[in-house]
């Protein structure tokens, strides 16, 4: 059996080529997805494992959150400690060091230098040479505010010289300064292969931190001396809100954070590639459904001569097995092939990571297996199972067709799921927020298998209902016959596209409601600030000092942000100025008012007072990387856009650990000045701060919602193998179809029918199954769309906006795929002798 079902593959490898790619392209994703994380994951885990020093000392709550990225002040350690440590027996030098994300390094454009995502570190001038992370390259070390350096891959990427004036950015000021060096990038650390920037240890205190203070102390042990009891006993002097690590501890936390990091992406990119693999089962049941009907005789003559229905179902899957084995072996070589050209890509950026060759480990191999050949088997067994039911005696009829179980079991089954559907979202209802939005993505994918289980029963009418308006042609007729004539093919062909394309209306109704909830937000938060000053990240405070003096501006109020923790909770803390819920930005108080502000109470948003369990006059804790408050709800104010954080005055904020740099600022406008002059004025003093924007309120909206537009343009990229495999399967549909009907098509062409009215006959039967596969995607999308909407309504998406261009554009496009699908399979029964059709089997 063995023999016959490896010579079935060969002799039939045209039928299960599309079924083969299907397997192929589903097994490259997961194979490039793994392979790729597991080799940028190697490389970077090389960073932690080359740690210059012994023992680093850092404080604690900088080992929670990058404070380089937000407004919460760099935790820092004294010089005093640093002391305290070098006079620890056992030690042989202690020395202070400030490394701090947030920088950025201007090009000769004055435009910051592409950093391909990573960010840019400013640190100081090591005293130590043993735990430097840098070493000097070309030059000497910068001296004073007027001296810096920078790595090497910048260096050269932007065409700087030694001698050369550069203009850079830290987290307290922009600062012009001639290049006296220039280093490598850092070799170990988070911080490693990014760009840097350094000064000397005095000047990195006042441009990076603005105040004294260090954020790690790196220890070198001496010669002989127990680096365990030497760091046991730094502890002791350091307290406890300082952590103090080895250098083997310093690579487990690394790789650890690589590792948390790396399995979040990879988990995303491999939910993608198992909705491909999903999409392909379909065409997989199909191709073995159609190839086993048409091989129904030649397996009844198995019967007859003395196969078992074990020994006949056997068969068939030994041919699934080598498809999935075949597919799986080129899509695990194509991934490879892939994530290796994704590699040599972020080599060619020259950022100075460690390299490391491809990881093409047991576990990947075995995933990508297990995937492929199970995904083929499993779909193929159906197939299979009925192939084995075939009676010996149906090899002696001409007629002989394989049997099929009653729709009813599958009916029942269907509705259940229906049922469990409707019961999950009426539960979901009744809550809010991301569990609801979660119940709801559980109710849509049980949702979505309830109606392929169900759709043969309403295909047949969908059919006749789709084509009805394009007349009753006989070729037209004949198409759409031929799509009522078998509704288990058509439903699962069709179930494919519309799998995919449900899941693309759903996240586009989700998307154009976000946009929509934004400029409603935005319309309703922002007040009379006629212009918003913002970045990416957080930017100095000189910028409101300078856009305070231009002529025209009346105020310039202030937002800072920064993450905190109440209870078990994490949330943003949001640091405003006197009167900026009163006009720039318009709060509804619901309860109470910010009179209190100024006194160290604060003002929640409702969404987040019903979170916390929080009414007015109730007292909480705050806790953030630096401090513990105690504040009482002063105010509680409608859900709103711009400030959906704990806010507080910005005495508070500092208090509580926030830095002077800021997030956001409004900047009103004096009445009858000339909104364009004063932006252009304002445009002028951010000069030296390129990534900062002035925006009004207009453009501030658009720029709010160009991440959305980002996040669903790589879903859709992500999608699009799903797509491009249920179109496959509508070619591989009509391809066996046309072998399937060979001698019908010979008898239709003997009794007047054209090459055109046959292509005609397979495009219009391609649509209907487009069609079908297209409107019941976005129906079950558009439905649980605005589902997922409905329930966080509280949470920022507080308007549903259905786009109902971009869904009717979507049919169309099916429409067109549907033609385009039926191209090859035409111009294959054009070609057909039809004396050789009319005699064959």
């Amino acid at each position: 059996m063995l023999k016959l079902g490896l010579r079935s593959v060969l002799a039939h490898r045209l039928r299960f080529l599309l079924c083969m790619v299907a397997v192929l392209l589903g097994v490259a994703f997961v194979g490039g997805a793994l392979i790729f994380t597991d080799t940028l994951s190697a490389a970077l885990k090389k960073n932690y494992a080359g740690s210059p020093a012994d023992i680093t000392v850092t404080p604690a709550a900088a080992l929670k959150n990058n404070p380089g990225l937000s407004n919460a002040r760099p935790a820092t350690l004294s010089s005093d400690l640093a002391t305290q440590i070098a006079g620890v027996p056992g030690v042989a030098s202690a020395d202070p060091q400030i490394l701090v994300a947030g920088a950025q390094i201007l090009g000769s454009d004055g435009q910051p230098t592409d950093a391909f995502g990573l960010p840019t570190y400013a640190a100081s001038w090591p005293r130590d040479r043993r735990t430097a992370t840098f070493q000097l390259i070309d030059g000497k070390p910068s001296w004073g505010q007027q001296q810096l350096t920078i790595d090497q891959s910048t260096a050269k990427r932007e065409g700087y010289e030694i001698g050369d004036q550069i203009k850079v950015v830290t987290p307290v000021r922009a600062v012009t300064a001639i290049l006296t060096g220039v280093t490598t990038p850092s070799l170990s650390g988070a911080s490693a292969g990014a760009p840097l920037i350094t000064f000397d240890s005095a000047t990195a205190q006042l441009l990076i931190l603005g105040r004294p203070g260090w954020t790690t102390i790196t220890v070198t042990v001496e010669p002989g001396q127990d680096v365990q009891a030497v760091t046991q006993a730094i502890a002791k002097v350091a307290g406890k809100d300082v952590s103090v690590r080895t250098a083997a501890q310093v690579s487990a936390d690394g790789e650890s954070a690589i590792d948390n990091s790396f399995g979040g992406f990879s988990a995303v990119l491999l939910l993608f590639a198992g909705i491909a693999l999903f999409v392909g089962a379909f065409l997989i049941v199909n191709t073995f459904a159609m190839l086993v009907a048409q091989r129904s005789r030649e397996l009844a003559m198995l019967r007859a001569i003395g196969a078992s229905r074990g020994q006949v179902t056997s068969t068939v899957l030994i041919e699934a097995l080598v498809i999935g084995v075949v597919g799986s072996t080129l899509g695990l070589l194509l991934g490879a092939g892939v994530a290796g050209g994704l590699q040599a890509f972020y080599k060619s950026l020259d950022l100075a990571i460690p390299g490391s060759s491809l990881q093409i480990s047991i576990p990947t191999v075995i995933a990508c297996y297990l995937l492929g050949v199970g995904v083929t088997l499993f779909a193929a067994y159906p197939a299979a199972r009925r192939a084995g039911k075939l009676p010996p005696v149906a090899a002696m009829r001409d007629d002989v067709s394989v049997p099929e179980r009653s729709l009813l079991l599958r009916l029942v089954l269907g509705a259940f799921m229906l049922l469990m559907t409707a019961l999950l979202v009426a539960i979901g209802f009744t809550l809010q927020g991301l569990p609801a939005a979660i119940l709801i993505g559980l109710a849509a994918a049980i949702g979505t298998l309830g109606v392929v289980m169900t759709s043969p029963l309403i295909s047949r009418y969908a059919v006749r209902a789709l084509l009805s308006p394009f007349g009753h042609q006989a070729p037209i007729t004949l198409g759409r016959r031929n799509a009522e004539r078998n509704p288990r093919r058509t439903s699962a062909t069709a179930s494919a596209l519309m799998i995919s394309l449900a899941l693309v209306s759903g996240l586009v109704v989700i998307a154009a409601s976000a946009k929509a909830s934004v400029n409603q937000g935005l319309q309703d938060a922002i007040g009379t600030a006629e212009l918003l000053v913002s970045a990416d990240q957080p930017f100095s405070s000189q910028v409101g000092d300078k856009i305070a003096k231009v002529p025209g501006v009346t105020s310039v109020h202030r937002v800072r942000q920064m993450p905190g923790d109440i209870a078990d909770h994490r949330v943003t803390v949001a640091g405003v100025d006197d009167g900026t819920l009163a006009g720039p930005i318009t709060a509804r108080f619901l309860s109470g008012s910010a009179d209190g502000l100024k006194n160290g109470d604060a003002v929640i948003p409702r969404n987040l007072a019903d979170q916390l369990d929080l009414v007015v006059g109730e007292k909480f804790e705050l806790t953030t990387d630096s401090a513990k408050q105690t504040l009482r709800v002063g105010g509680i104010i409608a859900p709103n856009r711009q400030l959906n954080a704990v806010i507080v005055a910005q005495p508070t904020f500092t208090r509580a650990g926030g830095a002077t740099t800021d997030r956001t600022l409004y900047v009103e406008v004096a009445n009858g000045t000339d909104l364009g002059t004063v932006r252009q004025a304002v445009g002028a003093q951010l000069a030296d701060y390129p990534a900062v924007k002035a925006r009004d309120q207009q453009a501030y909206a658009q720029s709010q919602q160009q991440p959305i537009d980002t996040v669903l343009a790589v879903i859709a990229m992500l999608l699009a193998l799903a797509i491009l495999i249920a179109v496959l399967g509508i070619v591989n549909t009509l391809a066996l179809g046309v072998i399937e009907r060979t001698r019908e098509i010979g008898l239709l062409r003997a009794i007047g029918m054209d090459g055109p009215q046959l292509r005609r006959m397979l495009q219009v039967e391609a649509i209907a199954i487009a069609l079908l596969g297209a409107l019941l995607g976005l129906l079950i999308g558009v439905l649980f769309g605005a589902a997922v909407q409905h329930v966080m309504r509280e949470d920022g998406l507080g308007v549903l906006e259905i786009p109902v261009l971009q869904l009717v554009i979507a049919v169309l496009v099916a429409a067109v795929v549907g033609v385009l699908a039926a191209v090859w399979p035409s111009r294959r029964a054009a070609r057909l002798d039809v004396l050789r059709a009319i005699a064959s089997e």
